[in-house]
Formats: C-alpha cells, sequence, structure tokens
C-alpha cells in the first residue's frame, strides 16, 4: 500500500503494447531497468502494463527497438492532478477561504459551560463577563484567565472561588460561593433535644445533655429528649447548662391515603407525524417551512436540537432545529381497582420518602377499596427515622439548690 502511495506520488501511467514482437519488447524493457506493473496479454499481439512516469520517458529507445506501437490509457498520479487544477484560481479561491473559515471559527468561543455551586447568580456571571467583553464568538485568545478571575474575586465579594478555562471552543467557568459560618458553629448557645415525630426509639446516642429517654420508650412530638441542664454527680461538681446534642432513631408511623378515579383518558394517534425544519447559525434562524403551524387540535409536540460538534471540545454554531407534531384523539376508559394498585402504592412511598429527611423506610401495609367511582388507597407506613431536633432552651440560669434558698432565708 505504501509503495502504490509512493509511485502514485510520482506518476503511473497505464500503456497498451501492440507489435509481432511482444517477448522482444519485455526483455528490452528488463535490460534498461524500467519496471513494468500487473502485465497482463489482452490479445495474441497486444498487452497492457502499468509504469512509472519516469520510466516511460526513457520508453522512446525501447520502442524502436522492439518494433512495437505503445499507446496511453489512463493517466495517474500527482503530477497529472496538478496539471489539471493549478489554473483553476476559483477552486484554489474557495480551498483558501474554507481553511480560513475553519481557522476562524476554531478560534472562537462558541459555547460556555457554567459549573456554578448553590448560591451564585448566573445572571450576575454573565454581565460581568460581558462588561470584559467576554461571551459567545469572542476569540480564545485574547481571553487572560488571571485577569478575569483577579476582576471577578474583586468585583463579586459573595464569591470563594472563580476559575476560566478554555478547550478549544467552550468557555468553562467554574465558581463557588463564599458561604458563612452556620450560626450554631459560630455561636454557642443553650439548646433542648426535642422529637420532632412521634414514635419508638430504636436507638440513642447522646453527645451532650442529660439524657430523658432510653431505648424502647414511646415518645410524642415535642416531648424533651435530652435536657441543657446537667446535675453534678459529685461533692467537688456544680449543676450546669449546656448545649444539648444528640442523635435519636425511632420507629414512626405515617398513615397515609391516596384516591384516584377509575376514570381516564386514552391517547390515541390519528393521522401522520408532521416535521418541520430550521437552521440555526449563532442567533440568526432561518426556517424552512412556509406555514407557521403544522396541526390545528391536540397533539404532541416534540423539539430537538441536533448541533454541529467536531470532537468533544470543538463546536460549530451551526444546528438544525427540527419540530414534530403528532396529533391525537382522546377517548374514556374505565380503570379497575386491581391494576391501579400498584401506581398507588408507589406514589405513597415516594410521597413518605419525600417528607423523611433522615431515614428509611421498613415496612408498608396497604388496603384497597372503591369509593365513588375511584380507588381509595388506606395504607399504614413504618420508618426508621430521626427525630432528634435542637431547640432553644427557655433557660438562662441554674435553678436554686435548697442551700442557696437557706442560706438567703
Amino acid at each position: 500500500m505504501v509503495a502504490e502511495w509512493i509511485r502514485l506520488a510520482g506518476g503511473m501511467l497505464t500503456i497498451r503494447v501492440r507489435g509481432a514482437e511482444l517477448e522482444r519488447f519485455l526483455n528490452i524493457c528488463s535490460e534498461h531497468r524500467i519496471l513494468l506493473y500487473r502485465i497482463r496479454r489482452t490479445q495474441l499481439d497486444e498487452l497492457q502494463a502499468e509504469l512509472s512516469l519516469r520510466d516511460f520517458c526513457r520508453l522512446s529507445h525501447v520502442r524502436k527497438r522492439s518494433r512495437c506501437r505503445v499507446h496511453i490509457l489512463r493517466r495517474r498520479g500527482f503530477p497529472f492532478v496538478w496539471k489539471r487544477i493549478r489554473h483553476r484560481h476559483g477552486l484554489w479561491m474557495g480551498l483558501i477561504f474554507m481553511g480560513w473559515l475553519c481557522w476562524e471559527l476554531s478560534s472562537r468561543i462558541w459555547m460556555i459551560d457554567l459549573q456554578l455551586e448553590q448560591g451564585v447568580d448566573s445572571r450576575v456571571i454573565m454581565q460581568e463577563l460581558e462588561q470584559l467583553h467576554i461571551g459567545v464568538g469572542t476569540r480564545s485568545t485574547t481571553i487572560d484567565a488571571k485577569d478575569v478571575k483577579r476582576h471577578m474575586m474583586i468585583t463579586l465579594d459573595e464569591l470563594k472561588y472563580f476559575s476560566v478555562n478554555v478547550e478549544g471552543n467552550v468557555l468553562t467557568v467554574q465558581a463557588a460561593a463564599a458561604k458563612p459560618p452556620p450560626e450554631d458553629e459560630t455561636k454557642q448557645g443553650i439548646h433542648d433535644v426535642v422529637a420532632v415525630k412521634d414514635g419508638v426509639i430504636r436507638k440513642i446516642s447522646v453527645g451532650r445533655g442529660t439524657q430523658l429517654c432510653k431505648t424502647g420508650d414511646a415518645v410524642v412530638r415535642g416531648q424533651m429528649l435530652v435536657d441543657a441542664l446537667v446535675e453534678k454527680q459529685g461533692e467537688l461538681d456544680e449543676d450546669r447548662l449546656t448545649d444539648a446534642n444528640a442523635q435519636v432513631w425511632a420507629d414512626v408511623r405515617y398513615y397515609v391515603k391516596r384516591k384516584m378515579p377509575l376514570e381516564a383518558s386514552r391517547k390515541t394517534e390519528m393521522g401522520r407525524k408532521k416535521h418541520r425544519y430550521a437552521l440555526c447559525f449563532g442567533k440568526t434562524r432561518i426556517n424552512l417551512y412556509r406555514s407557521s403551524s403544522l396541526t390545528d387540535g391536540i397533539c404532541d409536540r416534540i423539539i430537538t436540537m441536533k448541533t454541529v460538534r467536531l470532537n468533544e471540545h470543538l463546536v460549530l454554531p451551526i444546528s438544525l432545529y427540527c419540530e414534530t407534531v403528532i396529533p391525537y384523539q382522546t377517548e374514556p376508559v374505565l380503570l379497575r381497582a386491581e391494576t391501579m394498585q400498584n401506581r398507588l402504592e408507589y406514589g405513597t412511598k415516594r410521597s413518605v420518602q419525600a417528607q423523611l429527611q433522615e431515614g428509611c423506610l421498613t415496612s408498608m401495609q396497604a388496603d384497597m377499596n372503591t369509593e365513588d367511582h375511584a380507588a381509595v388507597l388506606r395504607s399504614v407506613v413504618w420508618c426508621y427515622e430521626q427525630i432528634a431536633e435542637r431547640v432553644e432552651s427557655s433557660r438562662t440560669e441554674l435553678p436554686q439548690s435548697e442551700e442557696n434558698k437557706e442560706s438567703e432565708e
């Protein structure tokens, strides 16, 4: 394969040799070291072969001695292609323009990827970038990452971290907000631990404070679980107030009722799908259709955008907009309660999981009935959940002991 490309770079000719002494022609070519390729005899006095352009120029002496006539059937290779296209100025101008266009498009930013943490306003970031003349279409070589980072950190006080990276045609912006420390960590107060839900305690872990319950106790919402008052344990010790902290895991029970009508509507496609397309060049859109509406009545509308992407980081500002419309009609359908039980149970679990801050579902018991043309599911869900919550204590001073009261009297 490589040898074939090398021969084509110098030019190859397919010739036809006619004469009565073809063997003499081949012997003379071998004597003068003229290489022939793909030799095949087509008739008794005729053969075809391939040779290089350089050897063809030396073939004139062989042709006279062998008394054969040589005809050129085909020309291949770079010298012949160059001879045909070297005077086509329009083609060269088009190639130069396409090369310049590809270089120009590859040197500009066509996509801005914002990777912002919670607490960072994307609109403020984009406004600051526009003030620095950075946006879609900006030349990537004009973006100085250090200057942009310095400007953002000085201008926006709410930022803790900011970086800009240019990868091909994609500008990646990463930013993090300077979050203030929580109030519980900055200011130490006096708190009690109470139950936020009813349940049966299965595990309790107390960090600070006096434990008022134990494993197996049933507690109700608002009941104090850990007291901030720590009583003295020895003669040299004394009562004190502390910031109570604990984790209490309990079995919590939820009663859930869900209802779903048995009458529903089913969609049936009617007619054929209709499509319309448009080309988008940056912010310019060229519609490839005439009418502004595809269909009347009820329909599903699906919109897709396909962007021209050369590789992972090289994205061209060209996209194909496709809008598909599927018309349909609805008809009433009567469902059975047994077939809807799985949907209702799934919805019950999702609703209970949304109420859990820290915990998981353990078991579920459900009862399915039909009421007023609707399927009703009454279920009891048991969860293993963390129910402890720290609340500010109403105590600000230690209670006076009996000895202090007698001394005051």
